[in-house]
């Protein structure tokens, strides 16, 4: 997907000016309810799923809410069961990352272009450094407007 309109005087932004930096985590042993729970508590909307320092998944709460309504709700006992099954079992293993140096044009590219919220940003030496999401790139554009 090409953008239209160049970004012109802002073409110098980068993926690290906008991220979340050091975002919150998951590991493919927690619980999808501990994934749920994180999300609704800080209000977020993909968690990156890490095993030590390494990314190997994200999980949306679109994941879970799918999951959790599907058929397998039709008793507590097994919602109970859901709650319990491990994030691994769910998450996104088909990574999409952004480096932090990648220009600001790309991530919003990629957002949408995969009609996705939020891009898990890597550095090549130290691993998840970053999420950028959609609400990110919304601030970002806000204080960019509020400037002009």
């Amino acid at each position: 997907m090409t953008v239209k309109a160049s970004i012109g005087k802002y073409s110098w932004i980068r993926v690290v000016d906008v991220m979340t930096k050091d975002p919150l985590t998951i590991t493919p042993s927690d619980s999808v309810g501990q994934a749920d729970e994180l999300m609704w508590e800080d209000k977020i909307r993909q968690l990156p799923v890490v095993t030590g320092e390494e990314l190997v998944g994200i999980i949306t709460d679109r994941d879970i809410r799918s999951f959790l309504n599907s058929s397998l709700m039709v008793s507590p006992a097994a919602r109970e069961k859901a709650l319990n099954t491990n994030v691994g079992d769910l998450m996104t293993t088909r990574l999409l990352t952004l480096s932090p140096d990648d220009d600001l044009q790309e991530a919003v590219e990629l957002l949408i272009e995969e009609k996705i919220g939020g891009v898990p940003v890597v550095d090549n030496a130290e691993g998840l450094v970053g999420i950028v999401t959609y609400v990110d790139l919304l601030r970002c554009f806000l204080n960019r407007l509020q400037e002009d």
